[in-house]
C-alpha cells in the first residue's frame, strides 16, 4: 500500500511538470509571419505621405504674380496657373495693383446689373456687378457646346476692384470706355499694412483716413453716423482716384497664396 501511494505521488508530480513544461515551450516560440513583421522596419510617415502628393498640398503652393500678360485674340491676359489659383479667394492688394494705371491687363466694362458668381468655385463678392463698372479679364471660357444663348459665345472670369473673381457671360461685357466708370467699395481693412502705408503717402487719402477713424471708431457699418458711412465712401473713392492716376507705388505681393 505504502509502496503504491509513494508510485502514485511519484507519477503525479512528473505529470505536472511534464505539463508545465509543454506550455511554458508553446508560449516562448513565435510564428514565423510574427518573427517576419517584428523585423521588418516600419516606413516613416514622411515617406508614405510624400510617395501620394495629394490635392491639399497641390492647392497650397503658391503662385507667382505676373506683371505681364498673354495675349490671346484681342485680349492680354495674366497666364492660367495664376488665374486659377487667383481666384480660389479674395485678394485687394493684387487688385489695386493690377488697376493701376499702365498695366497691361485688358479692361472692360459692365453692360448691366448681374451677380457676382465665381466659375472657379472660389470666394465670391456679395455685391452685385453694376452697370459701368470697371473689370479686369482674367481669362475666357469658350462655348464648346455649339449652343448660342442669347448670342453668347462664351463666358468672361473677370478680375474686380475689390478683389474678388466673377464670371459673366461676354456678351455682359463691353470694351468701350463709359464717361464714368465704376467700382465697388473697397474695405480699407482688409488692405496689408504695407500698401496702407503706402497710400497714406498720398496727401488727400490720409487726410480722410484720418477723419475716418475719428467719426467711425474703429467701425465702417451696422450703427454707425451717416457722417462716418460718407468719409467711408470718400476714402474708397480716394483711393480708386489714386491708383488710376498712376502716381505712387502699390506695392505687389510676390506671390499668391
Amino acid at each position: 500500500m505504502r509502496r503504491n501511494l509513494r508510485f502514485r505521488r511519484i507519477f503525479g508530480l512528473c505529470s505536472v511538470l511534464l505539463l508545465n513544461a509543454c506550455g511554458s515551450g508553446t508560449a516562448e516560440v513565435a510564428s514565423p509571419d510574427a518573427a517576419e513583421s517584428a523585423t521588418e522596419p516600419t516606413p516613416p510617415a514622411e515617406s508614405a505621405a510624400a510617395s501620394v502628393p495629394s490635392a491639399a498640398k497641390q492647392d497650397s503652393a503658391e503662385v507667382e504674380v505676373p506683371s505681364t500678360c498673354e495675349t490671346k485674340g484681342k485680349a492680354c491676359l495674366p497666364n492660367a496657373t495664376f488665374v486659377k489659383k487667383f481666384c480660389q479667394n479674395v485678394h485687394p492688394d493684387i487688385a489695386l495693383a493690377f488697376f493701376k494705371k499702365g498695366t497691361p491687363f485688358t479692361r472692360g466694362y459692365l453692360k448691366g446689373n448681374t451677380d457676382a458668381f465665381n466659375g472657379y468655385g472660389g470666394v465670391s463678392s456679395g455685391d452685385k456687378l453694376v452697370f459701368d463698372e470697371e473689370v479686369i479679364v482674367l481669362s475666357t471660357r469658350e462655348n464648346t457646346t455649339g449652343i448660342e444663348v442669347s448670342g453668347a459665345g462664351g463666358q468672361y472670369d473677370l478680375l474686380r476692384w475689390d478683389g474678388s473673381c466673377a464670371t459673366v457671360p461676354m456678351a455682359d461685357v463691353t470694351f468701350s470706355v463709359p464717361p464714368a466708370p465704376k467700382t465697388p467699395r473697397l474695405d480699407w481693412k482688409v488692405l496689408s499694412d504695407e500698401l496702407q502705408a503706402a497710400l497714406l503717402n498720398n496727401a488727400e487719402i490720409a487726410k480722410i483716413n484720418k477723419e475716418r477713424r475719428s467719426e467711425c471708431k474703429g467701425a465702417s457699418m451696422g450703427d454707425v453716423s451717416k457722417k462716418c458711412v460718407k468719409l467711408v465712401d470718400q476714402l474708397s473713392t480716394a483711393v480708386v482716384n489714386y491708383v488710376r492716376t498712376g502716381d505712387g507705388t502699390i506695392p505687389v505681393p510676390a506671390k499668391v497664396k
